[in-house]
């Protein structure tokens, strides 16, 4: 799609159009955007009038008086004014035909749906309809839990089109979290759609409806089976539309401009989340005041924002067909940078919105979305949910092409923006350009004086439309006045910190308050508070952000918690914090780090702070360590962090490498010559136990010294696994490359006893070659003989180097996935002293790098490529629900097995071993298997390529959902095979093409 050209006789812009008509009615030119801006204050009135009138938003009644009070807090707009919303979003546009595209809304798995404007808003029309038969009308209020797609759009548009107050959320919030927010609501419709609700859907219907009293109907928005059971009466959306065919439209009223059209929740960070009601006025002129003026969205334009519906991002995408603009939709993960670009080039999106975190995935990950996609209809892209840094901007110019990056903020308070980006105006990078007009915006310091150049707290000083309506059960609006209006009274407090240069720019530098903001999603510390009064052994918690240490820019959350008497942090209780978190709440609330101490800061009048506690891990100066009782705990916090395995980032230097000491050589193994093997004298009990293994394994019977190995029927799978038995049983770890060289009893013999005078090496060469180094960790048993084939497949000139650590004691246990990946972290430093790393791991060794690229990067070393060959995700990590699905799965897996010609069982298959027996019947793997799903992956943000076996077993859940909740910013390549035939032919030509492709 081509941007229409403008008529000679209209402005550029449409902001260009808008100054010229205030212009005309302030009776002055605004030659600079800061003049608009500063009349837009003064003559607030004057000017929001302006707005209502250029908007062409339906209305009745009468907007003479635009402003009733002067006071922020309860200031009044256009009292007399009647609309409807989804009269406002619907309406015909002159020039916009109603055959043009209105909203498409894609999916992962299935068709996308396409609907014109005249489409959508019959759909609507019927929809409402229905309700309305339904009983539902003005004044009631709709939950819904619903993905971002068409069908949601279609229901929410009905409810507000009906005059009823909707509050939404996505189906992978937990229970606790929804209720928590929509028990303050007493609605009478709960409406759900089950397509893509993790675990049984069925039983979050029958909770919802168990905690909320007042709901009357469960309405169904899927086509799945309605629930057998529910406790009120339970219909199909669809069903109530088919029968509202034909049948008279209902009305949609105009109501008062603040009649109640959302509630949102804040993040909760003094309590439960506020329940903002938000009213339908002043939503829709702000949202198109900055849709349509900041943003430049037009009939011509395609807009495509990433959002759940629990995110307000949502309610502002609908209001985009407000301005005539055609909406996409998504309701799929990110499988990998590739995600979002492909939705650009494919729909030909105009404006895109994303986050930041997005944003440094694709960087981190070498992606140049402009070299794989037509992205020339792409005019804009704005950045929202944390701070966009400097170095993204230049990322976006490189790899996607010269379009501004505007960088836009304000959050779920006000439904929209405070700062926001210009059309006329350069972009600044790491800055927002303007603020948004009308909004009297500013930074203050702690007197509330207002400050430039320097960092203060972001204040609006006069009122704004969008201004919450008050929230549910605050007759009085005491918890309002509360939550913006005590520490700068008569001025808006937003809760960010901020600062504002002479030219108008601003940056925000994070939270004043204690909300988390962990990769652009806002996290309220007394949702994991709430959730954490349920574990006996914590007495108090303290969630706080910290910089990721791994990476510049980043932030992670860090967990510190207070025991009860006799209470031990050991791994049971690790895990049990995790998957408590994650199930009552979402995945983003479980921490990247708890750490047990014995005081949590406190102030002189016993008030928790979480940013003594959030500077203490940061290594930062203390602001308010003189109001603190307890200000000795600091250090203690921040030795806590590194001794639980952390690290408390610099200050905000960098140490010089200079300081580094000086690396250990390292000895590097490489396979023993024909010849040096021929020279080695065998003793007899060695030979007589290699062809015992031999005759076991083969089958037979009589077995030569001089026997070739492959004329008895040996294959490269099974030589595999014998050379992990000569290990296990002989003490030797024999390089496969020499037994190739001499493919007899004999000839692996001499093999055993060269390696049990050698020794074990801890790194080898697998294949020569230049520049930086592949480094490959070994399989379960501490070898590197299963990925032979594959190295000798890859496509590149650079060395391949294996690391075998010793998996096990000398006792015979098991050593720790942890304790492996800590050595291998060591022979790595020592191997490689300077430079970036390139980190390849199968199944168990596929964890292991995952580990020692944690650390890596926590050293401040840089992870250029970590890639995971279809590695399973522990059991420590997965909830009882998906423990049990596995179980099944493997008890379904052990029936194909039994059948003659089927595949290993799924234990051998998850370690990398191609060996005929079951794990219960084999001590040594059942343990291996333990120290495996013992194991709780760290929390892990840089880059990770993801090579996932196509057959997979039916687990029921996602393995790379369980995944990203520890490595969030991993992208996902197929490979065709099951997991124990990757490593050989024909599936290991396309492993190696793979890797090759993506290897950096």
């Amino acid at each position: 799609m081509t941007l229409v050209p403008p008529a000679p006789s209209r402005p550029v812009t449409r902001m260009a159009d808008f100054t010229s008509l205030c212009a005309e009615r302030a009776d002055r030119p605004f030659p600079r955007p800061a003049d608009l801006h500063d009349w837009s204050i003064r003559d607030a009135p004057q000017f929001w009038r302006a707005l209502l009138d250029w908007s062409g938003l339906p209305w009745s009644g009468s907007a003479e008086k635009v402003l009733v009070g002067e006071d922020v807090e309860s200031a009044r707009f256009f009292p007399d004014v009647m609309l409807n919303h989804a009269e406002c979003l619907l309406r015909p546009i002159p020039g916009v035909d109603d055959d043009a595209p209105a909203l498409t809304s894609l999916h992962r798995d299935r068709p996308a749906e396409r609907l014109t404007r005249g489409q959508l808003r019959d759909r609507v029309r019927v929809t409402a309809t229905a309700l309305a038969r339904h009983g539902l009308g003005a004044g009631d209020r709709v939950v819904a839990v619903a993905a971002n797609n068409a069908t949601t759009a279609v229901a929410g548009l009905a409810v507000t089109a009906l005059g009823a107050t909707l509050a939404t959320a996505s189906p992978d919030v937990g229970v606790p979290a929804l209720l928590g927010r929509f028990e303050q609501v007493d609605p009478s419709l709960l409406v759900l759609d089950r397509t893509l609700v993790p675990g049984d859907a069925d039983a979050l219907a029958a909770a919802l409806v168990a905690g909320l009293p007042t709901v009357r109907t469960l309405m169904i928005l899927d086509d799945l089976a309605l629930p057998a059971e529910s406790a009120v009466p339970v219909v199909r959306l669809s069903a109530l539309v088919d029968a509202a065919a034909g049948a008279p439209p209902a009305a949609w009223p105009r109501l008062p401009f603040d009649h109640p059209l959302f509630v949102l929740f804040s993040s909760g960070t003094t309590g439960p989340p506020k329940p903002i009601v938000h009213g339908a006025g002043g939503t829709v002129l702000e949202h198109v005041k900055e849709l349509a003026l900041h943003t430049d969205l037009g009939p011509s334009d395609v807009l495509y924002f990433h959002a759940t519906t629990t995110w307000m991002v949502w309610n502002w995408l609908l209001s985009a067909l407000a301005c005539g603009a055609h909406v996409v939709t998504y309701d799929g993960p990110i499988l990998g940078p590739d995600t979002l670009w492909r939705i650009v080039a494919d729909e030909g999106v105009t404006v895109l919105g994303t986050s930041p975190a997005y944003l440094q995935l694709c960087q981190d990950s070498g992606y140049r979305p402009r070299d794989g996609f037509d992205l020339s209809r792409l005019k804009r892209v704005a950045c929202t949910g944390s701070v966009l840094h400097e170095w993204q901007y230049d990322w976006v110019a490189e790899a996607v092409g010269p379009v501004p990056v505007q960088s836009v903020s304000g959050g779920t308070d006000i439904i929209g923006c405070f700062l926001m980006g210009h059309p006329e105006l350069p972009v600044r990078k790491g800055r927002s350009q303007v603020r948004s007009l009308g909004m009297d915006v500013a930074a203050v310091d702690e007197l509330g004086r207002e400050v430039v150049g320097e960092i203060g707290d972001l204040v609006c000083r006069r009122p704004f439309p969008s201004r919450p309506v008050g929230f549910l059960r605050d007759p009085a609006g005491e918890r309002f006045h509360r939550s913006y209006f005590v520490d700068h009274p008569g001025m808006w407090t937003h809760g960010d910190l901020v600062d504002f240069d002479t030219d108008g720019t601003s940056r925000v530098h994070g939270r004043s308050d204690g909300v988390l903001n962990v990769g652009g999603v806002r996290i309220g510390p007394s949702e994991i508070y709430r959730t954490l009064r349920e574990l006996p052994q914590i007495l108090e918690a303290m969630a706080v952000e910290q910089r990721d240490p791994a990476r510049s820019g980043p932030t992670r959350m860090v967990l510190l918690v207070r025991l009860a008497e006799g209470a031990v942090l050991d791994a049971a209780l690790d895990r049990t914090i995790r998957r408590v978190l994650r199930e009552q709440n979402s995945a983003a609330h479980v921490p990247s780090l708890v750490v047990a101490v014995p005081e949590l800061p406190t102030t002189h009048n016993g008030k928790p702070s979480e940013r003594a506690a959030r500077d203490a891990v940061n290594g930062d100066r203390v602001a308010n360590e003189a109001a603190l009782r307890n200000p000795e705990c600091l250090a203690v916090i921040s030795r806590a962090v590194l001794e639980r395995g952390g690290s408390v980032p610099a200050p905000r230097a960098e140490a010089t490498p200079e300081a580094a000491p000086a690396a250990a050589p390292v000895s590097v193994a490489a396979p023993r010559s024909p010849d040096e093997l021929d020279a080695v004298e065998v003793d007899e009990t060695t030979l007589r136990s290699v062809l015992a293994l031999l005759q076991e394994h083969l089958n037979l019977a009589d077995i030569r010294p001089d026997d070739d190995f492959f004329d008895l029927g040996g294959s490269s799978a099974l030589l595999v696994h014998i050379l992990g038995r000569v290990k296990v049983g002989l003490g030797a770890d024999v390089d496969i490359r020499e037994f190739l060289a001499r493919p007899t009893p004999e000839g692996l013999a001499r093999a055993v006893v060269s390696a049990r005078r050698a020794g074990s090496s801890t790194v080898k060469l697998l294949r020569p070659g230049q520049g930086r180094p592949v480094y490959l960790v070994c399989d379960v048993l501490g070898q590197l003989n299963s990925f032979h084939t594959l190295v000798s497949r890859l496509d590149t000139e650079r060395p391949v180097y294996g690391l075998a650590p010793e998996v096990s004691r000398e006792d015979g246990s098991r050593r720790s996935i942890a304790e492996v990946a800590l050595d291998v972290t060591e022979q790595l430093a020592q191997a490689h002293p300077e430079g970036a790393f390139s980190l390849l791991g199968y199944s168990f060794g596929g964890l292991v790098a995952y580990e020692a690229a944690h650390h890596l990067a926590g050293r401040g070393r840089e992870i250029a490529f970590l890639g995971l060959i279809d590695v399973a995700s522990p059991e420590a990590v997965l909830s009882p629900a998906e423990i049990r699905a596995k179980r099944w799965s493997q008890r379904l897996d052990k029936v194909k097995v039994d059948a003659p010609g089927t595949a290993v069982r799924f234990a051998r298959r998850r370690l990398g071993r191609p060996v005929a027996t079951d794990v219960q019947g084999d001590p040594e793997m059942a343990s291996y298997q333990q120290v495996f799903d013992a194991h709780l992956p760290a929390r892990y943000r840089g880059a990770v390529v993801y090579y996932e076996a196509r057959e997979q077993l039916p687990v029921i859940g996602s393995q790379l959902a369980v995944w990203r909740r520890s490595a969030p910013n991993m992208m996902v390549t197929p490979i065709p095979g099951n997991h124990e035939s990757l490593l050989a032919e024909p599936a290991v030509s396309e492993v190696a093409a793979r890797i090759s492709a993506t290897l950096r």
